[in-house]
């Protein structure tokens, strides 16, 4: 397989004017970052009060044999096997994006304001769409039936849009498995930490309510209480397998999470994700058996976040304190550092790709090959935007 992987990260409480995070090109035989970029940053960013990740830093990471694909928090940035940028694709669902699928007609994309899992095609059009919400069964185990419904039709790329209460769910992973797609619900508030969320908020929506703009009165203030909340009370992550034909299904659970849980992918026989709540990568079938896990080294905490598959049971994983790859072996339950990226304490690895031998080495400025944006039209369903090529 190839030696060279691709790595994204986020710079936590990063100030506007500064980098919130990166692109780095990392080569496992020499075990050192080769190349490194920074990321382009959001036009909203300086509308976003989230002081953690909100619009900050890289995403999810994905290619075929012809094309890669980085994502940042509202857009996808397509490159071709020389590393010239072919596209910029787009889309008003595009809310803080997380993790990606890319498939040959296209990109999954999970989008955690926007409670949605998005495929756009090559040119921007918006092949389907879809939430917790409209599957009522599922709403109902999830204890948000009350929540279900139309989600508002605004453009969830901006903080200044966004409603009230959102990100129910935290949308934060997408793999392919031999029934259908795989998600990760990193973070499903309880109903006591929803309640919390809502009292702490009640002074912001009295402020909106007066016309007063305020910081109390932004959407993004009101999802930090949401972890606050989860301090005093519990949340849980999910593993939903979404198939071909038929209703979605929870098929893992984890009690218990006080912060979100990431990443996911099929290997094998099972279900593979970073624990990020326990620092650990973990593996287990989907009816619970067979259960493996690694903890990844970090003071105090790793912050598990990043999973690339090696072959087998071995696999990359990013961390935070410190900003590094570990190698880790599920068989024998082992870490092993690769490479640190970084000495910043609030950087933190986001996605970890390996990148094909059908690929050229990229030039010193990543992003200096884009082509002038260009808005291609969609005629069906909500405008999606293409720029580039």
């Amino acid at each position: 397989m190839s030696d060279t992987l691709l790595v994204t990260s986020i710079v936590r409480v990063s100030g506007t004017g500064e980098s919130s995070g990166f692109v780095r090109w990392v080569s496992m035989k020499e075990r050192r970052v080769l190349k490194t970029w920074p990321i382009l940053e959001s036009r909203f960013r300086q509308y976003d009060l989230n002081p953690r990740g909100g619009l900050r830093g890289g995403r999810g990471l994905g290619c075929t044999a012809d094309r890669f694909v980085i994502a940042m928090t509202d857009r996808l940035y397509v490159f071709d096997r020389q590393w010239n940028q072919v596209a910029e694709l787009s889309h008003p669902l595009f809310g803080e994006v997380h993790d990606i699928l890319v498939e040959p007609d296209g990109v999954w994309v999970t989008a955690t304001a926007s409670d949605a899992l998005i495929k756009l095609g090559w040119d921007g059009r918006l092949l389907r769409s879809w939430s917790w919400r409209k599957d009522a069964g599922l709403a109902e185990a999830l204890g948000l039936a009350a929540w279900a419904g139309e989600a508002a039709e605004v453009d969830y790329r901006d903080p200044r849009q966004l409603p009230p209460l959102y990100d129910f769910v935290h949308i934060n992973g997408v793999a392919r498995a031999p029934e259908g797609l795989l998600l990760s619900f990193g973070f499903v508030a309880s109903g006591a930490t929803r309640r919390f969320q809502s009292l702490l908020g009640l002074p912001g929506r009295v402020l909106k309510g007066m016309g007063m703009d305020t910081p109390l009165a932004k959407p993004s203030r009101m999802f930090a209480m949401r972890f606050l909340g989860a301090r005093y009370s519990s949340a849980t992550w999910l593993g939903v397998l979404l198939p071909d034909d038929g209703p979605a299904r929870i098929v893992a659970r984890q009690e218990g999470v006080k912060i979100p849980n990431h990443n996911l992918t099929w290997n094998e026989d099972a279900l593979v994700f970073n624990d990020t709540h326990s620092s650990q990568l973990v593996s287990q079938k989907l009816d619970g058996s067979g259960r493996r896990q690694a903890t990844i080294p970090g003071t105090p905490r790793a912050f598990a976040r990043g999973l690339a598959p090696l072959g087998g049971q071995r696999f990359i994983v990013g961390s935070q304190c410190p900003t590094a790859l570990y190698e880790v072996d599920l068989h024998s339950g082992r870490s092993e550092l690769l490479c640190k990226l970084g000495d910043n304490v609030h950087e933190c690895v986001y996605a970890v790709h390996a990148v094909p031998d059908t690929f050229g080495e990229p030039p010193e400025q990543l992003w200096s090959s884009a082509a002038p944006p260009v808005d291609v039209a969609v005629d069906e369903g909500p405008r999606a935007v293409a720029v580039g090529n």
